[in-house]
């Protein structure tokens, strides 16, 4: 995008190894030294990451950054009234897919008749208490909630900063849900 090549950051990528790109699984150990980054930005990228293995990610990030350097989070909020609305939900009302978040919902293995979220679609489907329990178990100096749906259901929007890191899915950049304006994301900054 536009806005990340601007400010002249690298990617972290599956498939590509460019210029912009670093072709890297964010499961593994990254290949950077310690305390040798002064930010890094993760939008729409954990929840497809099965849940357990979220901590080891977070380690990661926090050895490679700079003291003071800043660790952008940003995961879809399922409290959204249009990410809960478009989602496949159990008879409780669980969801338990999310047909716009890649993937497919199929049986596997197929004697067991339960169907399970393949191919790269969103495993879990963040709230926030789930993104403050991740992020209660590391080390950051600072960790502020900017955009989220509180346990309630509450809407919050604190002022987000883009030059420290552009998020595309926020009632700024994002007119699905600018009007009323409301949280499409959670969006956490974290200091080192």
């Amino acid at each position: 995008m536009p806005e990340y090549r601007s400010r002249q950051q690298v990617g972290l990528s599956l498939t590509q190894a460019d210029e912009w790109h670093i072709r890297h699984d964010v499961t593994k150990p990254l290949p950077l030294s310690d305390e040798s980054v002064d930010t890094y930005q993760s939008e729409d990228v954990f929840e497809h990451i099965a849940y357990g293995k979220i901590p080891a990610t977070l380690f990661e990030i926090y050895r490679v950054l700079k003291k003071g350097g800043l660790f952008r989070l940003s995961l879809p909020d399922y409290r959204c009234d249009l990410l809960y609305e478009r989602s496949v939900k159990d008879g409780e009302g669980n969801i338990v897919f999310d047909p716009f978040g890649g993937g497919a919902y199929k049986r596997r293995p197929p004697i067991f008749g339960k169907k399970t979220v393949v191919k790269g679609g969103h495993v879990w489907f963040p709230k926030f208490e789930d993104a403050a329990q991740l992020l209660r178990n590391t080390e950051f100096s600072s960790v502020e909630f900017l955009h989220y749906y509180d346990e309630n259901g509450a809407p919050h929007t604190k002022p987000i900063d883009y030059s420290k890191g552009f998020v595309k899915r926020t009632p700024d950049n994002d007119e699905r849900v600018s009007r009323p304006f409301r949280p499409m994301s959670i969006v956490v900054d974290c200091i080192k």
